[in-house]
């Protein structure tokens, strides 16, 4: 009784709205998070702030942007960030402002735009790769997510171990994806119900072992001959792992692949584009010099991300000493508070029709307002922003230009919007599992 009072009657949130549960326990939102309805369920909620906790708030005014995740924020990562690696933590999950800008200098160099065109080549032969693949099924159903992730991995292997997984060389996905899948659940589930995840983990049955061991198993991928100076051998590992793990992502390259399926005339707009980049023939790979500023693929690329972002939940913080004022609110020091891009890009104030795809939006620099771009964050913002950026939309540019220069594509039968649904735990999972498409060549290969 003394809790429920606390919690609804004498707390400095009790005028931020927000479910009633929500006001008493914690469970309530862990629950909402394991069934992968996070973000679909504090959407539906949203005003500018939602309490979503006893202690925490969520946020989706513009002015909180900057607050949270700007420069010179003085919110650092909420505590359960901790619990999304195995220790010593990597640059995802370290908290500590300072030593996360030091891991982020040593890591930083592997991500620019510079190294990046320098290993082109080795993306450009895993595109290759995918292209054979899709080419084979030319006419029948092919699992778009399955065949992306699979060159995910293998570009990151070459990036980052030096060698690729061979994923793109078999019929199947490699178990490691499926660690991949698991590590989430098995983070979730750690950082909710830490006994339950201890209890469970001893349970001597082979499949609940392997199960269990998923992240263990991630961490030996990254054990390769490859080092990095100022790095133990152990942090080296975990930051390599992290990064393997990051970017096998590829939820909105599918989801991008759908849309298009979904919307033909778009094909038709970005194939006209693409013919007048081409240079020595149409057969040649475009580089990224030659996509990275048209108009149409950027457009179709940008309105992927804001509809379909592969991270659109929640990015806590925990407030400073002192608390904050935010959303006109004081929120007391030690409150975790956020912020989720699926909401502040689907806001209808400042995206007309925001549910619906549509890269026109894009074309108009005129409606391209200071508000449309700070709410637009699928990459986070700030010095925590996801380092992966330009890797990730490179990604996105060559391979939709590369597929749709010489395929045009539609949805499978058995894709549908129901199967299609978004299911999050942080990163997307579809509620089917996959997303199959159908190739046709527009031209001879």
């Amino acid at each position: 009784m003394n809790q429920i009072i606390k919690h609804c009657f004498l707390s400095p949130l009790r005028h931020i709205p927000g479910p009633l549960l929500a006001r008493l326990t914690s469970k309530w939102l862990i629950l909402v998070d394991l069934a992968g309805h996070r973000t679909e369920t504090i959407h539906r909620l949203h005003r500018s702030a939602v309490r979503i906790g006893p202690n925490e708030v969520s946020f989706a005014n513009i002015e909180s942007v900057k607050e949270l995740y700007g420069q010179r924020t003085a919110s650092i990562k909420a505590p359960v960030y901790e619990t999304f690696s195995i220790p010593p933590l990597g640059i995802f999950s370290l908290r500590d402002p300072s030593q996360h800008g030091q891991r982020r200098k040593l890591l930083s160099h592997a991500f620019s735009q510079s190294n990046l065109n320098d290993t082109e080549p080795l993306i450009v032969l895993q595109m290759q790769k995918l292209g054979v693949k899709v080419g084979a099924s030319v006419g029948r159903p092919f699992d778009v997510l399955a065949g992306f992730r699979m060159f995910s991995l293998d570009v990151v292997g070459e990036l980052f171990l030096g060698k690729s997984f061979g994923a793109l060389d078999r019929d199947e996905p490699p178990t490691y994806l499926e660690d991949v899948d698991k590590h989430f659940l098995l983070c979730g589930l750690d950082a909710s119900f830490p006994w339950l995840y201890s209890a469970l983990s001893r349970i001597p049955v082979p499949a609940v072992q392997h199960f269990f061991r998923a992240r263990q198993r991630l961490l030996k991928v990254a054990n390769s001959d490859s080092t990095e100076a100022q790095l133990s051998d152990l942090e080296t590992y975990v930051e390599i792992g992290n990064l393997v793990f990051a970017g096998t992502d590829s939820t909105t390259l599918t989801y991008l692949f759908w849309e298009l399926a979904r919307n033909p005339s778009w094909q038709e707009k970005i194939q006209k584009e693409l013919e007048t980049v081409h240079g020595g023939g149409r057969e040649e790979v475009l580089t990224y010099d030659c996509v990275v500023e048209l108009p149409v693929l950027n457009a179709v690329v940008n309105e992927s991300l804001r509809v379909h972002p592969a991270a659109p939940a929640s990015l806590p913080r925990e407030t400073p000493p002192g608390g904050r004022i935010l959303n006109n609110c004081f929120i007391p020091e030690n409150t975790v508070v956020s912020m989720q891009c699926y909401t502040t890009q689907h806001d209808p104030t400042i995206y007309t029709d925001p549910d619906i795809w549509d890269p026109e939006r894009w074309l108009s620099p005129s409606v391209l307002s200071f508000e449309w771009k700070e709410l637009f964050m699928p990459f986070s913002k700030g010095l925590q922003a996801c380092p992966g950026r330009n890797l990730a939309l490179m990604k996105l540019k060559l391979v939709t230009a590369f597929l749709v220069d010489r395929y045009k594509v539609a949805v499978a039968p058995e894709t549908t919007a129901e199967s299609m649904a978004m299911r999050d735990h942080f990163l997307v999972v579809l509620k089917g599992g996959e997303c199959k498409l159908v190739f046709w060549p527009v031209r001879k290969p």
